[in-house]
């Protein structure tokens, strides 16, 4: 759609763009709400960004992890350049391993920091979902993570990645929509719940939303490169462990109360 944004003289990838508009609109909501769960800004910066770190080292690593088959299969076919190793690193990310990766290096900061993870998890979690809607807005422009042929979906006429002058269901507008559903509600929980102990039940209730919906929009995208085994892709085997652990620990959380 647009791969790139001119501001002023520079052409900006439209990608990196809104992503770095998610990251301050995450920002500002994290700040807004920090007093509310005694959060100093200091710490709250320094997990925002920590966290983004990680993110991005999970996203890619996850990826490369997905296309490791394929490379190793056609290792001998692969002119190996600085080119190729550039573009290899520079392009292609998994929204689950940024966020397995984002919450590892925010945790590890807690722990380091003493830090209530419970405390945490419910402050951080409103903000996953809103940069979500940001980097899917992104996905859209670039051309990314594309949809399934529908007759009456998007034309792309200059995508670096999408199938250009094919109709295709808009899959990532679907994404934003549903993340910033979920946005919404956790903010709705939180203010029913105000004046409560944390519980880190955000953060459950949060992957447990987003597992669903990730699960079921699998189902429209057309891109090829995202791993399959047994008719479902890595994200959404990864949706089904998440529903499958979270059912378990609420499960025994219920045992608990009964014994």
């Amino acid at each position: 759609m647009m791969p790139f944004i001119k501001i002023a003289r520079y052409m900006i990838p439209s990608y990196w763009l809104m992503c770095m508009l998610g990251l301050l609109a995450s920002g500002v909501l994290l700040y807004a709400r920090r007093k509310r769960f005694r959060f100093a800004s200091d710490d709250t910066l320094h997990i925002l960004l920590l966290g983004t770190i990680g993110a991005m080292i999970g996203a890619k690593a996850l990826y490369l992890i997905i296309i490791a088959p394929e490379l190793l299969r056609r290792a001998t076919e692969i002119d190996w350049s600085y080119r190729t190793i550039e573009l290899l690193f520079s392009g292609g990310y998994v929204f689950y391993g940024g966020l397995i990766g984002g919450l590892l290096a925010a945790a590890a900061y807690c722990r380091r920091y003493r830090i209530s993870l419970r405390a945490a998890a419910d402050f951080y979690a409103p903000a996953l979902p809103l940069f979500h809607v940001f980097g899917r807005i992104g996905c859209f422009l670039a051309g990314c993570c594309w949809g399934v042929e529908a007759p009456w979906g998007v034309v792309y006429k200059q995508s670096l990645a999408a199938p250009n002058g094919v109709p295709l269901f808009p899959v990532q507008l679907a994404e934003a929509v549903c993340n910033l559903a979920i946005c919404m509600i956790l903010l709705l929980r939180e203010r029913r719940l105000s004046g409560r102990q944390p519980t880190g039940g955000a953060l459950l209730l949060y992957a447990a939303l987003y597992a669903c919906v990730r699960f079921l929009l699998e189902f429209w995208r057309g891109d090829a490169v995202r791993g399959h085994f047994l008719f479902f892709s890595t994200s959404q085997w990864i949706s089904v462990f998440f529903l499958f652990a979270i059912g378990i620990y609420f499960w025994k959380i219920a045992r608990s109360r009964q014994l």
